[in-house]
């Protein structure tokens, strides 16, 4: 039985969804700094920043 395509938004968090996600117990800044300085997954859409759920859920819990 083949899967049903998920569409390609379904998994990407603006961040300001990101920060609700995380409780907000972190900055913007401190969120565009893990981007730049620590290679946290993101998409850059048309200027705007994205993040993959389920990658950033896999990478904060390696980095912790």
């Amino acid at each position: 039985m083949a899967s049903v395509p998920t569409p390609f938004f379904e998994n990407l968090l603006t961040l300001e969804e990101l920060l609700v996600l995380m409780r907000q117990q972190y900055s913007r800044y401190t969120i565009y700094r893990w981007v730049q300085r620590y290679g946290m997954p993101h998409k850059r859409i048309r200027g705007k920043l994205w993040f993959p759920k389920t990658e950033v859920i896999q990478w904060l819990e390696r980095s912790s």
